[in-house]
């Protein structure tokens, strides 16, 4: 499969949550960008859906924005944790702006 990604990703586990029509799921970020967040969870949500999601450090206030599921995880192994990969959409100059200090 060919790389795609237009930043680096660093490890990074966040709390987080995922919000859809259907319900909320919380979980912890794998990795993170300037441009999206693996998240894992046993249950990805449909390839394509939007989101709307928060995470942040601990003690300050979460990021909160919305955001499209471009791939999905469903099998697991030892090192690759069942989840969802998501690209941040319609981000402010402010949501950018914490997304860096918490990438940083």
């Amino acid at each position: 499969m060919e790389e795609r990604r237009k930043h680096d990703r660093i490890k990074k586990s966040l709390d987080s949550e995922v919000h859809t029509d259907e319900g909320m799921t919380s979980s912890t970020s794998q990795d993170l960008s300037q441009g999206g967040v693996y998240i894992s969870t046993p249950d990805p949500i449909k390839e394509g859906s939007i989101v709307e999601l928060s995470f942040g450090l601990q003690g300050e206030e979460p990021v909160k924005l919305k955001g499209i599921v471009r791939w999905i995880r469903s099998e697991e192994d030892e090192e690759k944790r069942a989840g969802m990969g998501i690209e941040f959409i319609d981000v402010t100059e402010v949501q950018q702006v914490i997304i860096n200090k918490i990438v940083s």
